[in-house]
């Protein structure tokens, strides 16, 4: 009996046993036997399409699980297509394998994205397989938005709200643990951290209720400060931000208060992948019900101005670096 770790890996056996399944069985893919895949959507929608690349030792670590690894790569792309009012359809995925990638390990990757297509309702497309010393994925996603309601992040106006989901920092702050920069000696509170970092939680069904109140909105990738400031001074905009209404969760908090870490570093850290979108103060109560009523936090945290900077009501910050920069 051969193991699935002895199984000598070929494209052809990754495809027809692991990636086909995939496809949902969906005729537009012809089921992988052509050089491409069809995409169908109704004539009331608009097409929309984002691309992300995660590379080992960027964007994960060499002993990331699988499980891990998928998902990041995944929800990473997801986000992007929430932050524009987009809900996903379809996905090519190139992945460049190496020596230490076994059928095994490819076997858990697919595995959970089969479990987060079924769960959101999207499948792959067709994509690319390639030996590589270094492991990487990328990911094409496809969404769909109704015609004429595409949310843009140039879309703000002078007072209206802004918005975030979920919570800031945690997982800057378990990035920080695996780097041992800092220290969590109660493995409750270690784990929380770790597992905001390895497996990232886009509002993925909140979002599409909240889409007719926004009116701007961009996914925090590269930290909440240099996102905010795509999103409001490239419209020749400000912001007023309410410090004390940043959702950080009760760990973060103790670090703070406990000086273990810095809130500019946790502002600035990135890999939240939650929405901030700025919103009418008309939609105020009904954003506040929909966060209510599907048990996800949904934040004010400040308001849109003219003043073409960014201002932090009730704490002083001594911001050094706003955002995650992109080495090339």
């Amino acid at each position: 009996m051969i193991t699935d770790q002895k199984k000598k890996l070929t494209e052809k056996l990754i495809i027809n046993k692991l990636l086909k399944k995939l496809n949902f069985k969906k005729t537009s893919t012809y089921n992988f036997q052509n050089d491409g895949s069809k995409i169908k959507y109704p004539s009331k929608k608009e097409l929309i399409v984002s691309q992300d690349t995660l590379v080992e030792n960027v964007h994960f670590f060499k002993n990331d699980t699988p499980e891990s690894i998928a998902l990041k790569s995944i929800r990473t792309n997801l986000s992007d297509i929430l932050s524009m009012g987009g809900k996903p359809l379809s996905y090519t995925m190139s992945i460049s394998i190496n020596n230490t990638i076994d059928y095994y390990w490819i076997k858990q990757f697919t595995n959970s994205l089969y479990k987060e297509q079924k769960k959101h309702n999207f499948y792959l497309l067709g994509g690319d397989i390639v030996n590589s010393k270094t492991l990487s994925i990328t990911i094409t996603v496809f969404g769909l938005v109704k015609k004429g309601k595409l949310i843009l992040r140039s879309g703000s106006n002078n007072n209206d709200d802004i918005w975030v989901t979920g919570e800031i920092g945690n997982s800057y702050i378990g990035l920080q643990i695996l780097k041992n920069k800092i220290t969590i000696k109660k493995k409750k509170i270690k784990d929380y951290f770790l597992k905001h970092y390895f497996f990232p939680s886009p509002p993925l069904v909140i979002s599409q209720k909240l889409f007719k109140f926004m009116n701007s909105a961009i996914d925090i990738s590269d930290g909440f400060i240099g996102d905010l400031e795509k999103l409001t001074l490239n419209n020749s905009k400000g912001a007023l931000i309410y410090v004390k209404n940043i959702p950080f969760s009760k760990y973060s908090k103790e670090l703070i208060n406990n000086k273990i870490i810095k809130i500019e570093n946790i502002l600035s850290g990135g890999d939240d992948y939650q929405l901030l979108f700025t919103s009418k103060k008309i939609y105020r109560n009904k954003i506040l019900h929909l966060s209510k009523k599907f048990k996800c936090k949904v934040s004010l945290v400040g308001e849109v101005n003219n003043s073409k900077k960014i201002e932090f009501l009730g704490l002083k910050l001594n911001i050094m670096k706003k955002s995650y920069v992109h080495r090339i």
